[in-house]
């Protein structure tokens, strides 16, 4: 990986490490977070709160690779009321690939 690609995945990993947001106003009374693995394979979002049993949310994975091409891959849709966890796997070996997350968000839904 050269400098400029370490350095644009050490800004995207502190950015998503410390990323709280208030979710869609349909469940405004909701906040989700997200974090990565610590080998920086896979990301995770979690969302708590939520209005009904039918509110859902998954977290969507930025990955980049050791040329610097970037990739989504996105997790399960999971319920947001049971505080439920969405895991995006960008890698399952970050020696080899060189692959790891670049950036976390969430999306969710809400009936």
């Amino acid at each position: 990986m050269n400098k400029l690609t370490a350095a644009a995945v050490g800004v995207g990993l502190t950015l998503s490490a410390g990323m709280v947001a208030l979710a869609t106003p349909a469940m405004a009374n909701g906040t989700c977070t997200t974090w990565t693995s610590s080998n920086r394979a896979i990301g995770y979002g979690k969302c708590t709160g939520g209005t009904t049993i039918l509110d859902t949310h998954r977290v969507k994975a930025v990955c980049i690779g050791p040329t610097g091409s970037k990739f989504n891959v996105y997790g399960a849709w999971v319920n947001t009321r049971k505080g439920q966890t969405s895991k995006a796997v960008c890698t399952t070996n970050t020696t080899t690939s060189g692959v790891e997350v670049f950036s976390l968000s969430v999306e969710t839904d809400s009936p």
